[in-house]
């Protein structure tokens, strides 16, 4: 949704009498900050009272819960400065911003990528990156888009100061790498999510209806940067360029720097933690980091954040757990046996929030399918048992329990070599998911053209079935075919 634009003063006095950083509000207050990022489930006391289908509807609240992780202010403060000052350096009115978008559009038009050596005379304006990294499931891109969505993503300004100003301002911007080396796709996955929050139609005039080379959509892509004031982009899987083949144009560290940093926008980036081990070994001359080893450094080194397993004992890891398992939902009370419990639920999880989510909706769902097919429920029903967790990740994870069994090992690559998806390298973190993944890949060998769809929302629960099934059949998901 485009907002109309909203002009405050800063304290930071070198933010103002600028319509770009003026437009941005700032939260200031901690605590306002990650209450406005929490999502907690509102479970009914009478949970265990309430028909079939609301006790669903009601655990279905799991699927989007939050708890901000620890890191969440500081990256917070991290982005916002990043995006302020930015655009201290890009104020539309000054002549050297007018001179860099006259440049960028005469790069276009001779069909290459602008580059600010070849146009001396103007103040430098290379802006830095920040990268952010952990294994898969640890909640890098939830963090980083949750930080990003306090802030709107779009304004429309109309006059500044009484000086006519009608342009659409784009605060930030969240894309992924693609999982092949085709800059096409690059290009595309930018235009796209220009075009979904604009509402423009960039992608159909420099991707689909015509055949440009590389240069052209390179330059392309600046040029609506450019246009559109882009104040951050935040890039995810960044090691998929790892993967690349050496083939002309795929793209490489070097050539992200070009299209955002050395034209003043700062850049997010995201990637797995073995990822940036491997960013750090490769060789000069690799195509995967451009001409120029030091690009790695620049790209990589202005602020790290590390997102690690959470503990045992961690106070994230607990925050999560009561989030998941509220109260209501709860039939025990014995202290005793919720430790048991809890200790196990981290072990099978590795305590990433991925699988955790995934694991206690699982689980929820069991204990209520088997507690109203109980006849006397009375009768000392428990709702925190172990066994029937260990029951529903066997039934339910099995397809990548060896990638959990990895990280447990303390061995994060071959995790990440199991947990992703070989023909989409998207991490999976259920059966379901799994499954659906290897039947994607078996339509696209037969046939490139087709994708399969499917709803996000029922992804890694357990299939609706018929209350006459029993428990086995429940947990394994049998009668998915039939409904």
């Amino acid at each position: 949704m485009i907002l109309p634009a909203s002009y405050n003063k800063h304290l930071d006095l070198n933010l103002n009498n600028n319509p770009l950083s003026e437009s941005i509000q700032i939260e200031l207050s901690n605590e306002k900050l990650i209450d406005s990022l929490t999502i907690l489930p509102n479970a009914q006391e009478n949970f265990w009272q309430l028909p079939e289908v609301y006790q669903m509807s009601q655990l279905r609240q799991l699927s989007v819960v939050n708890s901000p992780h620890p890191y969440t202010q500081a990256l917070y403060n991290k982005i916002m400065s990043l995006n302020l000052f930015g655009y201290v350096h890009r104020n539309p009115f000054s002549a050297d911003t007018v001179k860099i978008h006259t440049n960028i559009s005469h790069s276009l038009r001779e069909k290459k990528l602008y580059k600010p050596e070849n146009y001396p005379g103007l103040a430098p304006t290379t802006a830095p990156s920040v990268l952010v990294s952990g294994e898969s499931g640890t909640g890098k891109t939830t963090l980083i888009r949750s930080v990003l969505s306090k802030t709107p993503q779009a304004v429309q300004h109309s006059s500044y100061k009484g000086t006519p100003f009608n342009k659409k301002q784009l605060n930030w911007l969240s894309i992924d790498m693609p999982a092949t080396g085709s800059p096409k796709a690059l290009c595309a996955n930018f235009f796209k999510a220009v075009d979904d929050v604009l509402g423009t139609e960039h992608k159909k005039e420099w991707v689909d209806k015509n055949k440009f080379g590389a240069d052209v959509m390179f330059g392309a892509v600046q040029h609506v940067a450019m246009k559109h004031f882009l104040g951050l982009i935040h890039i995810d899987e960044l090691q998929f360029i790892l993967g690349y083949k050496k083939a002309e144009h795929s793209p490489s560290l070097q050539l992200l720097e070009s299209l955002f940093n050395k034209i003043g926008i700062p850049v997010i980036l995201s990637c797995t933690r073995q990822g940036v081990d491997l960013f750090q070994t490769l060789k000069e001359d690799d195509h995967r980091i451009g001409h120029d080893i030091t690009i790695v450094r620049r790209m990589l080194s202005d602020r790290q954040f590390v997102l690690g397993l959470n503990k045992f004992d961690s106070k994230h890891f607990n925050t999560l757990f009561n989030a998941l398992f509220p109260r209501a939902f709860i039939l025990d009370t014995n202290t005793t046996r919720l430790e048991e419990f809890r200790s196990e639920f981290h072990r099978l999880s590795c305590g990433l929030p991925a699988i955790m989510t995934r694991l206690a909706l699982l689980h929820h769902e069991a204990v209520q399918h088997d507690f109203n097919k109980v006849t006397d429920q009375s009768k000392g029903f428990t709702s925190l048992s172990p066994e029937l967790l260990r029951v529903v990740y066997d039934q339910q994870f099995s397809l990548i329990d060896p990638a959990l069994i990895a990280l447990r090992k303390h061995n994060p690559e071959k995790f990440e070599s199991l947990i992703r998806d070989k023909s989409t390298k998207n991490p999976t973190y259920s059966n379901s998911e799994k499954l659906e993944a290897e039947n994607v890949a078996k339509l696209q060998q037969s046939n490139p053209t087709k994708v399969l769809k499917t709803d996000d929302n029922s992804k890694g629960t357990v299939a609706s079935v018929s209350s006459d099934l029993s428990s086995d059949e429940f947990l394994q998901g049998i009668g998915n075919d039939e409904q």
